[in-house]
């Protein structure tokens, strides 16, 4: 069974280790493992891509990819053929089950840890769509205390709601030349995906970059319980 959990921090060890050299993965980069993520991409896979991406740059004889955004038409080409060797499977045994860990206690502090560490952060501001995010994320909170099993999907997919509803907010209150600017930022970070990803996955992968830059901009921390998977 897949662990959820350390989606990201797999990936981003793994790229770290094929490169053969300390290079954190971007945030940008992060992004687009969320986007793997979120299309349904198993961890495996994307493991198999990046592999391929190495490589097919090593045979050309050019330098190791210094982002993941290099490795991204071999996963998808990965995962196509993943699911083309899932065809003729049942139902049941294509779909992923949610993550269920072995230790819970542990798993369940982990958890209280990284969503008050986000709620801490929340508290120092004390505009109105800052208060409203730390009342969610407070009900979350004690919505874990009272659950008899952690969910890490739904609690993380909650968290990033959260995060995402707080972005959308501050993002209408931005002045326009701010708000211009900052797209323009994202328009030009994300310039060479537009080769390699789809009208709906560019804008997704955008979208997503933006929220990020916004909470950056406010000293907030990802909303996202692979940021503290530490």
């Amino acid at each position: 069974m897949e662990n959820y959990f350390n989606y990201f921090t797999e990936v981003e060890e793994y790229f770290i280790r094929k490169r053969a050299k300390n290079l954190l993965v971007s945030p940008l980069d992060w992004c687009l493992i969320e986007l793997w993520k979120d299309s349904g991409i198993p961890l495996n896979v994307v493991l198999r891509g990046i592999d391929r991406g190495f490589e097919t740059v090593a045979k050309r004889g050019k330098r190791p990819p210094a982002s993941l955004f290099y490795c991204h038409p071999a996963v998808v080409d990965a995962f196509e053929e993943h699911q083309q060797a899932m065809l003729g499977t049942s139902e049941t045994e294509g779909e992923a089950s949610e993550y269920v860990p072995e230790d819970e206690a542990v798993t369940r502090k982990q958890i209280r840890l990284a969503l008050q560490n986000v709620l801490t952060a929340l508290q120092g501001h004390g505009a109105e769509p800052f208060q409203r995010a730390a009342q969610r994320l407070s009900a979350l909170i004690e919505d874990l205390e009272d659950a008899r099993q952690v969910g890490y999907e739904r609690v993380d997919r909650e968290l990033a709601e959260i995060g995402s509803a707080l972005a959308d907010h501050l993002i209408g209150e931005m002045e326009s030349d701010e708000l211009k600017e900052l797209r323009r930022e994202v328009r030009q970070q994300t310039r060479l995906y537009k080769k390699h990803l789809d009208k709906e996955s560019m804008k997704r992968l955008q979208a997503s970059y933006l929220h990020r830059l916004v909470l950056q901009s406010h000293q907030l921390p990802d909303f996202s319980l692979f940021s503290f998977s530490d």
